[in-house]
């Protein structure tokens, strides 16, 4: 499973260095760098008639981006989506599993990280409904935070 995952993310990365956009360190996505950062069982694959859509990361907590913070929360990190799929609506799709993981999870807030240099990354946030929390550079980045309360809370 975790081969799959990283296999989708380098291209991913691959190829948003191509577009002058480079996002991730392809030498910080091998699996066992991914797997010292992140808990196999926090790598998501969405399928979708049984075809790989796209992963992403859903882990509890973050001392990294979120150190100020010891609330109950998820973040999601290194979403990606095949080529193939993108412009199709999959990226709020697999944003909707993160939201089912986490209700069934009794989890009430998400949050995400962005390049600022994510205009239309960030664009997307904000279209599903994440708000930004605030902009600050950690780890040599040039970061917006971003928060979703979620429905079921009230």
């Amino acid at each position: 499973m975790w081969w799959i995952f990283t296999n989708v993310i380098v291209e991913a990365a691959r190829n948003l260095d191509k577009l002058g956009m480079h996002m991730w360190d392809i030498k910080k996505l091998k699996p066992d760098v991914l797997l010292k950062e992140y808990k196999i069982e926090d790598m998501k694959l969405c399928y979708e008639n049984n075809e790989l859509i796209g992963v992403y990361i859903l882990q509890y907590g973050d001392k990294l981006f979120w150190s100020d913070d010891n609330s109950d929360f998820a973040v999601i990190h290194k979403l990606a989506l095949l080529p193939e799929h993108k412009g199709k609506g999959y990226g709020r799709k697999l944003m909707a599993t993160a939201d089912d993981i986490c209700k069934s999870n009794n989890i009430h807030s998400i949050r995400l990280n962005c390049g600022t240099f994510r205009p239309n990354l960030r664009k997307f946030y904000e279209s599903c409904g994440f708000k930004a929390v605030d902009r600050v550079f950690i780890d040599n980045r040039d970061q917006m935070r971003y928060r979703r309360e979620l429905l079921w809370r009230m």
